[in-house]
């Protein structure tokens, strides 16, 4: 064995000559590179920056003159020099091979490196006394420099065109800046308090606006119910802070909004009370009041008449606290007298949680917007009574009903009315409640009888879930008999919680061409329990009931002069089956061909056939499937317009011969495509354009077909028809697993720009744990 550092020196000479490394004193005189002396002595230095290789050496050096344990001492000692980095100059070192190394050092070398070390830290001292000196001279700089900055900015804001603006014009900026759909609040955030935190000057023209003090939502402190007395020095304060932001809304109109969410203990109405002391002075002023508190709370109001108010125009009420019993309608509050007969009240807003009351004597023929909503006891005694005074609203813009909920509620029974009543300025109705309640208030008795001519948008929200033996009438049918007798332009139906009837659904939408945008929603939870059993429940057939959003789906589906040439494929009538269908071509089957509107099949040769017998697998001549090898010719035979005039064309009776293709460019050899029996999309939709000008679709479609949603999407987005208006959105849910294919075509829906949004949830299936109240076999 030769052992730890391997076999003798291939010199000759002994392991402890060849191993011990020459040393040179550090006075000594080094030879100039290039010398003979050069690799007798050390390599040229190069610095520690450089690459290191795999075996942790620096390139073009061995890893040591000491080989390393079981390593051959034949290795290439011969340096390979690296050029250093331009600008780096180092002290020359004697250990330069010796870095990144094994290699190690005895005594005399340890304090040779040492000294080397030493005196390299101390430029390196040097330089880092420069850096700071660097550094602190870019502070300088970068103060100075800002500055200057500050300087140019200020010196710039002097000639900014803000300054220049005429006080009132600012005043009107200000206005602007009040938040549209609700009152002002007291924070720094908003306008007006933002505006006198920017400067002197708009402070001092925000003061001097009264417009932007004259809409304050008052929302009181939170009150220590465990010793109310406590919070009465807060209380004090928002009522100081209340006197003096209406004191700077001068002679201006008020709008005021009032929110207690809070209990209605005697404290609580008391404290609350002390904050609505503040408005009584100024209800000459009160032009909208809108208070979400329990009634007790308007005691402050007490005693204030109609002539107390002369500038009111609306007055919205809510209360969720009041207890009243379910079968009471109780009167109307004396503390709210002045509402009565306000004249120039145009709003009116109720809502009531826990009961009703009775609706004051308000000047009903110049009220624009309605809102009434009663969970237990309405506002009137019937049906009958609400039509009655409805009908004196000649003026009426915006009407919204929502009608009891409870089912314990003593209410009249359904009774069908006929009291037409007419409201020729009603722009949007909503009616919501639950068409299962046999009661008087019944969302058909309003329907049936209401006739409104410049209707634009309506609202119809049922509740899901039709119990057995219910004899409620469906709301469908009183829909279509008001768009039937209002021939409004409506533009926005929405529909919610209803029983689609396919044939009175759709017999509502002829009703209405100018609908813009389709609503229906549907939240009853549709469940699969148990499996089908039966290969008629697996695969059903033609004569199976079609699913209803099928039907509207269809129905909605503009007829197509262009061509759709490999989309389309044969489905039966529940769409459930596995699409295996033959290339289907649609064409233009209208007799009416005018040449301003031509729309024109594409050349036969630039339909790519190979990609069609690709998806199919074979091709039909005359009826008989023939492979691509046994076919010769492309054999059209339906009506079909004119192509380059390629086609013999009677125009007066607008039918075409038929058509002999030489197809040896475009499909291949032999082969032959013919349109097949099945019904192509214009015979299988409805030619009628439904709903042209069509442009926001919004459908919980449940089990419909995701490929009849596709057909639609395509017929409103590429394939449009002469005065249809073009797709612009599309919101739907299906209870099913996505579709590759659909998903592709939405894709590129999406792509193109349309405003495509489908989402799927997977229905609930049979769960193999027992239920405890179902059990396996799932309900009876």
């Amino acid at each position: 064995m030769y052992g730890m550092y391997g076999p003798p020196h291939p010199s000759g000479s002994t392991m402890t000559n060849w191993c011990t490394p020459r040393l040179i004193p550090h006075h000594s005189t080094m030879p100039a590179l290039g010398s003979p002396q050069d690799d007798e002595y050390s390599p040229p230095f190069y610095p520690p920056t450089e690459y290191m290789t795999d075996d942790n050496t620096r390139p073009g050096y061995p890893s040591s003159s000491k080989p390393v344990m079981g390593e051959s001492p034949s290795a290439d000692l011969t340096p390979h020099p690296t050029i250093p980095p331009d600008g780096i100059r180092t002290p020359p070192s004697l250990f330069s091979d010796k870095l990144y190394t094994n290699y190690i050092p005895d005594h005399p070398e340890i304090t040779e490196i040492q000294q080397y070390v030493s005196a390299v830290t101390t430029e390196v001292s040097e330089l880092d006394q420069r850096v700071a000196e660097l550094e602190a001279a870019l502070a300088d700089v970068m103060t100075r420099r800002a500055h200057l900055q500050e300087v140019a900015c200020a010196h710039q804001a002097l000639i900014s065109p803000l300054r220049r603006l005429p006080p009132e014009l600012l005043q009107y900026i200000f206005v602007l800046c009040l938040p549209s759909n609700r009152n002002a609040v007291m924070h720094a955030s908003e306008a007006p308090v933002l505006l006198g935190r920017v400067c002197s000057e708009w402070r001092r023209v925000s003061l001097g606006t009264p417009e932007v003090w004259a809409s304050l939502h008052v929302v009181p402190p939170n009150v220590n119910f465990s010793n109310p007395a406590s919070s009465t020095a807060r209380f004090q304060r928002k009522r100081e802070l209340l006197e003096m932001w209406l004191g700077r809304s001068g002679a201006c109109p008020l709008n005021i909004s009032f929110v207690w969410f809070a209990g209605d203990s005697e404290d609580e109405m008391n404290l609350c009370g002390s904050l609505l002391e503040v408005l009584v002075p100024m209800c000459g002023r009160w032009r909208v009041l809108d208070f979400q508190v329990p009634l007790k709370m308007f005691k402050p109001f007490t005693g204030l008449t109609v002539k107390d108010v002369p500038m009111l125009e609306g007055i919205s009420l809510m209360d969720n606290r009041t207890p009243l019993y379910t079968d009471a309608v109780d009167r109307w509050p004396e503390t709210l007298d002045f509402a009565e007969s306000a004249s120039r009240l145009r709003n009116f807003t109720l809502t009531f949680f826990s009961g009703g009351i009775r609706l004051p004597s308000i000047p009903w023929p110049q009220l624009t917007t309605l809102y009434l909503e009663s969970n237990i006891a309405f506002f009137f005694q019937d049906s009958r009574e609400m039509l009655t005074t409805l009908s004196e609203c000649a003026s009426l813009v915006s009407c919204t009903l929502k009608f009891p909920l409870s089912h314990t509620a003593t209410l009249p029974t359904y009774e069908k009315l006929n009291i037409p009543i007419t409201l020729p300025q009603l722009h949007t109705l909503c009616v919501d409640g639950d068409q299962h309640l046999h009661n008087t208030f019944h969302m058909s008795n309003t329907l049936t009888n209401l006739c409104a001519p410049k209707l634009r948008k309506l609202e119809i929200l049922g509740r899901s879930g039709r119990p057995e033996g219910d004899v409620a009438p469906e709301p469908l049918a009183a829909i279509r008999m008001l768009l039937e007798r209002s021939k409004c332009p409506l533009e926005r139906l929405n529909v919610e919680s209803m029983t689609l009837m396919p044939d009175e659904f759709i017999a509502c939408l002829r009703l209405v061409p100018t609908l813009v945008e389709l609503v229906v929603h549907n939240w009853a939870v549709r469940v699969h329990i148990g499996p089908q059993t039966t290969e008629e429940e697996a695969h059903p057939t033609e004569e199976a009931h079609e699913i209803a959003e099928n039907t509207i789906l269809k129905a909605l589906t503009l007829p197509s002069g262009k061509t759709n040439l490999f989309g389309m494929k044969h489905r039966t009538a529940n769409h459930k089956e596995d699409l295996n269908a033959r290339t289907v071509v649609e064409v233009d089957t209208s007799i009416e061909h005018d040449n301003k509107h031509d729309n024109k099949l594409p050349l036969l040769q630039d339909i790519d056939m190979k990609a069609a017998y690709a998806e199919v697998g074979h091709w039909s001549v005359n009826g008989n499937e023939k492979s691509h090898a046994e076919a010769t010719s492309v054999h059209i035979e339906p009506p079909i317009p004119e192509v380059n005039g390629a086609i013999t064309k009677d125009k007066g009776k607008g039918k075409a011969e038929s058509l002999e293709v030489d197809a040896d460019s475009c499909i291949p050899a032999e082969a032959s495509l013919q349109i097949p029996d099945e019904p192509t999309l214009e015979a299988e939709y409805p030619q009628e354009l439904l709903c042209p000008k069509l442009q926001r679709f919004d459908f919980t479609l449940c089990d419909a077909s995701q490929f009849i949603l596709c057909d639609f999407v395509a017929s409103r987005w590429e394939f449009l028809p002469p005065g249809a208006a073009r797709l612009r959105s599309v919101k739907c849910n299906f209870t099913a697993v996505e579709d590759e294919g659909v998903k592709t075509r939405m894709q590129r829906f999406r792509s193109e720009g349309l405003d495509a949004f489908v989402t799927y949830q997977i229905a609930v299936m049979d769960d193999l744990n027992p239920s405890p109240w179902t059990g396996l076999e799932g309900p009876a």
